[in-house]
């Protein structure tokens, strides 16, 4: 079984929104923030490049930046990172994951339900497999992604679910949540209304990663709110109620069962 979770892998991908390619390899070898917008190029210079031993021109880095996620998450050891990316890391070719998964976590693009965690797997042509990342969220219509290479800077990015160039997605070898490995919360969550999954009900005084989980939602659905910051202030209570009137549920400001059911596919 891994030893990270979903929510881990997608908190260390979070650090890294931002961050430039380097015109060389000046402040490859760096993970500090103050150096994500210096030397900004477009010659696959990346600090995942650097982790995972591909680096520069020839190393296109979206792949690395998804085992760089996985391996800060397993505490990096590689030897569990690889465990996770079923038996491929680093993961440096967008073909590699997706042939190395075993048929029951992986599908292609209308055959398999993405959930928060997944990675997503492009092509330009429908065979040749191009682009990578990893899935932070899901509602009925958009599949919402962190990816790296991508405008030669790792950022968010959103797409239909019907999309032509979603190809497919892997779920990685994660830890169950409530498993040996749970996730940690930051804060005070309220009860457990998916007690498989680990996912809480949420209101105002809550914070961690499944309220931005909810603050992301709120902003792709165009709803005005707080910067995706993890604490569920008021204005992401006003947020959640203008989403809940959006989806024909009761006004209240808690994302409780209804309201998760209603945003994640990934839910019953």
């Amino acid at each position: 079984m891994g030893k990270c979770t979903a929510a881990q892998a997608l908190a260390a991908a979070e650090y890294w929104l931002g961050y430039y390619e380097k015109a060389s390899s000046a402040y490859a070898t760096t993970r500090d923030k103050a150096a994500f917008e210096k030397n900004k190029g477009a010659n696959n210079w990346t600090y995942a490049g650097h982790v995972c031993g591909i680096n520069g021109p020839g190393g296109p880095w979206c792949a690395m930046q998804v085992s760089l996620a996985v391996y800060e998450a397993c505490g990096y050891d590689k030897a569990l990172a690889r465990e996770v990316l079923w038996g491929v890391w680093p993961y440096t070719a967008c073909n590699q994951l997706y042939d190395a998964a075993p048929a029951n976590s992986k599908g292609r693009r209308g055959a398999w339900t993405p959930e928060p965690g997944d990675v997503i797997v492009f092509s330009d042509n429908g065979t040749t497999r191009t682009h990578t990342g990893l899935v932070y969220a899901v509602d009925g219509t958009y599949v919402y992604t962190i990816e790296g290479n991508t405008s030669n800077m790792c950022a968010k990015r959103s797409y239909p679910l019907a999309s032509t160039y979603i190809w497919g997605y892997v779920r990685p070898n994660y830890a169950a949540a409530s498993g040996d490995q749970p996730v940690q919360p930051v804060e005070p969550y309220g009860k457990v209304v998916f007690a498989d999954i680990g996912l809480h009900e949420l209101s105002k005084g809550c914070a961690g990663s499944e309220v931005k989980t909810i603050q992301r939602i709120v902003f792709a659905r165009g709803i005005n709110h707080e910067a995706v910051d993890g604490e569920f202030g008021p204005k992401t209570k006003a947020g959640v109620i203008e989403l809940q009137k959006q989806l024909g549920l009761e006004q209240d400001g808690v994302v409780g069962k209804e309201t998760w059911k209603k945003v994640l596919t990934r839910l019953e």
